[in-house]
């Protein structure tokens, strides 16, 4: 049959729909992690108990330092004469070794005079620290010339090996303890203490020496 109306076009869409696919596709983005704001609020609580942690940690070692200082500082402290005689005694029970023994009368004697004078003794050798004691005045030249044999005969057992009988040492043990008492300080009247009054017999003995 024939008709006058126009003929209905009807879109292609196979081809429409093929050319609206992408050339090129892309690989999927990962998923965000999403931090929770609790999460933030841990690390800073955990940040913040390791700081005060520290802080008191800190300030109990300082104390407990000080206090350590305070009980050093009011401790009475050894002479340095008296702690060389203990080391001198102390020797004696090596003298069955003569290196031994040389050595502990040697270093009792070298820690005493840096105690007693300030002389670098124990971390130089014998040469270098007599050197020293030349240009210094804390000892006379009879001390100097004790000091000088006494430990050389020392370094003769120490290094050279010398045979050396009982009474040599032990006669380097009576050098170091007369060293010793020679040049400690003098002994001082502590404060406040009472002087004895003469007895009638001293009294007696002045006023016939007056007359």
């Amino acid at each position: 049959m024939t008709t006058n109306s126009p003929a209905l076009i009807v879109p292609d869409t196979s081809s429409a729909s093929t050319n609206s696919i992408p050339s090129e596709l892309h690989d999927i983005r990962p998923a965000m992690e999403i931090v929770s704001v609790w999460e933030y609020v841990g690390w800073v609580v955990g940040a913040l108990v390791l700081v005060l942690v520290a802080y008191f940690l800190a300030r109990y070692l300082l104390k407990k330092r000080r206090e350590t200082q305070a009980i050093e500082a009011t401790r009475p402290a050894v002479p340095a004469h008296v702690l060389a005689r203990q080391r001198l005694d102390a020797s004696l029970d090596q003298l069955h070794d003569p290196r031994a023994f040389c050595i502990l009368v040697s270093d009792a004697i070298r820690y005493y005079l840096e105690d007693r004078f300030e002389l670098k003794a124990p971390e130089r050798t014998t040469e270098e620290f007599l050197e020293e004691l030349q240009s210094s005045y804390s000892l006379n030249f009879e001390h100097k010339q004790t000091l000088e044999a006494f430990l050389q005969q020392c370094d003769m057992a120490k290094f050279a090996k010398a045979d050396m009988l009982g009474q040599e040492l032990k006669s380097l043990y009576d050098i170091g303890v007369q060293f010793v008492r020679e040049t400690e300080p003098e002994a001082v009247s502590a404060p406040g203490a009472k002087v004895s009054a003469p007895s009638e017999t001293d009294t007696d003995h002045s006023e016939r020496g007056g007359a």
